[in-house]
Order: structure tokens, then sequence, then C-alpha cells
């Protein structure tokens, strides 16, 4: 079908009938019925009034590596964010939500501020970490993040919300339970170091990733987050088996999936990853439906084998339950 052509150049276009597929790291969607590609806030209140009149719902995206989405598609609007201004003064970083996080983290390296390395290897968006509060290896966003600036997307106004506001925790943030709040950017405060240890501190992060073979290829990452366990019999086998602590008793998901006996799981195309149980991955031609169900017998089978109940990091998009 046409586009909706814009009025002046600097105006949004609305596209239709945009297969979401390939803007996911899973690789797997059907199409969006409307779709509009923003480079600037402006942009992103012109897509949201066009959703507002046509009485559309709508959703951003930003790198696609944390999304689901079904294989109807999405009936609205999808705003893809393209924003990617980034200014430097001192050790504060103030960086828009297009930005790629991890060119983010080897900029903020070249610029000889610390504080984004355990984020190395870790794909996606500015926005999208911070409104996920992404974290690795005992660090988050969040822990550099001063505040951000969100789009109130009912009345198009942009402020500024101190961290203290934000209500971050492990993988969570306001962000993700407020749909009429957008990340459009956010001001980091970073710590001066020498650019090569900052970059070695990355290489060490990398290495740890591949080590683990944590490849994010037709996958979402993690798809659950790492639970807290109350099994005290469980953390003991775990540390005794890993040798190491266990942080605020969370287990990782992927070594529960793996004791529970569910690793080499597989519904038609979508399979848990044999590289790590905790990665349920598209082997080639998954829908999206299948990768629903072996996200359920994942669940499934933790919980009835190890009495744990796993919770998603994915989000999915167009699902109707």
């Amino acid at each position: 079908m046409p586009s909706k052509k814009p009025n002046r150049q600097d105006d949004v276009i609305i596209e239709e009938e945009i297969l979401l597929a390939p803007f996911t790291t899973f690789q797997i969607g059907g199409p969006a019925r409307y779709f509009a590609r923003a480079r600037t806030v402006q942009q992103v209140r012109q897509a949201l009034r066009f959703a507002q009149d046509q009485a559309l719902s709508f959703c951003f995206l930003g790198g696609g590596s944390n999304l689901l989405v079904s294989d109807d598609g999405f009936e609205g609007l999808v705003i893809l964010l393209l924003m990617d201004a980034v200014s430097v003064e001192g050790a504060t970083v103030s960086v828009e939500a297009g930005y790629d996080l991890n060119r983010l983290v080897l900029d903020a390296a070249q610029w000889g501020l610390s504080g984004l390395e355990s984020l190395a290897g870790i794909p996606g968006t500015v926005g999208g970490a911070v409104r996920g509060n992404a974290g690795a290896y005992g660090g988050a966003m969040g822990d550099v993040v001063t505040s951000v600036t969100v789009l109130d997307t009912a009345t198009l106004d942009v402020v500024a919300m101190p961290r203290e506001a934000c209500s971050f925790a492990y993988r969570d943030s306001l962000f993700k339970h407020d749909p009429w709040l957008a990340v459009m950017g956010a001001v980091l405060t970073l710590t001066s170091a020498d650019p090569a240890e900052i970059r070695a501190s990355i290489e060490q992060t990398i290495a740890k990733r591949e080590a683990k073979q944590l490849s994010c290829d037709r996958s979402a990452g993690s798809f659950f987050m790492n639970p807290v366990v109350q099994d005290a019999e469980l953390i003991r086998s775990f540390e005794a088996e890993q040798g190491v602590r266990c942080r605020e008793c969370r287990i990782p998901a992927g070594w529960l999936i793996e004791r529970a006996g569910m690793r080499n799981l597989r519904v038609g195309g979508a399979a848990v990853s044999h590289r790590h149980a905790n990665y349920l991955v598209n082997t080639g031609d998954a829908t999206a439906a299948q990768m629903m169900e072996l996200a359920r017998q994942v669940k499934a089978g933790v919980r009835e084998r190890l009495g744990v109940l796993l919770q998603e990091e994915v989000s999915t998009l167009g699902f109707t339950r």
C-alpha cells in the first residue's frame, strides 16, 4: 500500500504494512499496520498525533533485541526511534534513545569515561537499555543514569525525570510499567579514567561473554530474568557446582533450565540454545507461536521440577493474551 507523503521535508513519513521481523534480533514477526521512522522528538510527536487521530494503539521500537512480535504483526503504529545525538561535557554524557548501546560503550572508552564496561556486548539501543535497566556482571544502566528525558505520550510534553523517580530495579524500571512514558534519551554520569584501562575492561567483558558463547543471533539474548530462589538446598547446589556465591539469592535462569532437563527442548523451529540454556533461538524458520510455546514449556518444566517460577525478560507485541 502507498505511504502517506509528508507535507514538509522534516515531517515524519507514515508507512503501511511494514514487516517487523527484520527489525528484531529474533527475525520473527508479522507486519505493522502503520510504521514511522522518527529521527527527532518532533517527528515522534507527529507520529503520536497520527495515532491519536486514527485511534490507534502504538508502540516504540529501538534495536529490537528484547522483543518477540506476533506472527499476525501489530494492528497499530510502530515508531522506530532513530534519534542518536550525543554530547559530552566533562564526565556527563547526554545521549538520545536511538544511540546504539555498544557504540556508546566504545565511544565512552575513547572519551576516557568509565562506567559502561559491564554492558559491552549487550545488543540494543540506549532507550531500550534504560527502559529495561540492561545489565550484566554486576553492573546496570540505571547505575550511571542521572536523569531520563521522557515524552508523555498523552500530553506530548517532554520532561526530565531524575534517577530517583525512575524506579530502577533488576531488569526493571518505571518505564516498563507506565505505557504513557516513552524514553527519549538520558543523561549519564561516568568517571574519568585511562582509556587504555577502560578498553581492557571492555575486552575482559567481551571475553567473558564469548567464553559463555553469548551470541544474540536469531534470539533476544536472555529470555528469562534470573529469579530469586527461596530453596536453600538449590542455592547450595548452584554455589557448589559453579564455585560462586549467589547474589541476592538469584540463580541464573540458564542454570535452572539446564538443571530441569530442558536443554534440548525444541518446538518446531524454536529451540533452547545448546550454547546457553536461557537463550531461546530461532533456528531458521521459527514462528512466534512456536517461540511462545517453547517458553511456556520451559517455564512449566522449571516450575514442576524445581519449584521455581521464571519470569520473561523479553517483551511481546501483537499477542492477544
